[in-house]
């Protein structure tokens, strides 16, 4: 994962396959594939389209009938570890914040 920082010093992560992701919102999908809590290990970056994430022999059974999730958009998912608690980033305490 490589983490970009705004003008005001607040961390932007940009996902990478392989990092391990929290959802913070539920799929905005017709059909709902994720709820927001689950999370995953993401399988591509597909810019604008969103990330692919693998589910399945994380926070579902290996052996799930929805395996993945395809196009979720990165702003509805959050950095995590290995065991799915998420994990904070601190500003960038050089760049000044806006008032």
């Amino acid at each position: 994962m490589r983490i970009s920082y705004r003008g005001d010093g607040t961390p932007v992560p940009i996902y990478e396959p392989g990092d391990y992701v929290r959802l913070k919102g539920d799929d905005p999908g017709p059909l709902r594939m994720a709820m927001a809590g689950e999370w995953g290990c993401v399988l591509r970056n597909r810019g604008t389209e969103g990330l692919d994430i693998r589910l399945a022999g994380f926070s579902r059974p290996r052996t799930s009938d929805l395996p993945d999730v395809t196009g979720m958009p990165p702003r509805l998912v959050q950095p995590c570890d290995r065991q799915g608690l998420s994990l904070a980033f601190q500003r960038d305490l050089r760049r000044k914040a806006r008032a």
